[in-house]
């Protein structure tokens, strides 16, 4: 066989292969693929044990010390709220500084304290998808919980 047409043939056959995308989409654009927001509660506390499904990500697991979890700069939960009407988000942290808080990618506010609370909006909710809150500080927060309830 001429060796033009073993070249040719190598080439067809490597053409058909689909090979992945290479550069996957930076987190914020990442859809949340997490557990199905119907066994997710609306407000949390870390020592509750069904707090490991409410991470997104950015909070270790592991680091745990019986009250709060450790936090990276950059962290995520995820909640399933079925009223959203009157409603606000509630962080608490151990020690006070400055956290900026997103609800769904929409800024909410920031605080320098122990306690963040910002009321939301029913539009600022994704019908039948987790409602997705990000907590971003400059050095990593320890959070005792996290959620949304009423005003």
């Amino acid at each position: 066989m001429p060796k033009h047409l073993v070249l040719l043939l190598t080439l067809i056959l490597t053409s058909c292969v689909d090979f992945p995308n290479q550069y996957a989409p930076t987190r914020a654009r990442r859809p949340d693929t997490g557990p199905d927001p119907r066994g997710l509660k609306a407000y949390i506390d870390m020592k509750d044990p069904a707090a490991l499904a409410h991470i997104a990500w950015g909070i270790n697991p592991a680091a745990f010390d019986g009250e709060k979890r450790k936090a990276e700069p950059k962290a995520a939960l995820r909640f399933k709220v079925d009223d959203t009407s009157n409603l606000k988000v509630s962080i608490d942290i151990a020690t006070p500084q400055l956290l900026r808080v997103k609800m769904n990618g929409r800024p909410l506010g920031e605080t320098t304290s122990t306690h963040f609370e910002a009321p939301v909006e029913p539009s600022d909710f994704f019908a039948n998808t987790a409602t997705l809150v990000e907590i971003e500080s400059d050095s990593g927060f320890s959070l005792l919980r996290a959620g949304f309830l009423k005003r």
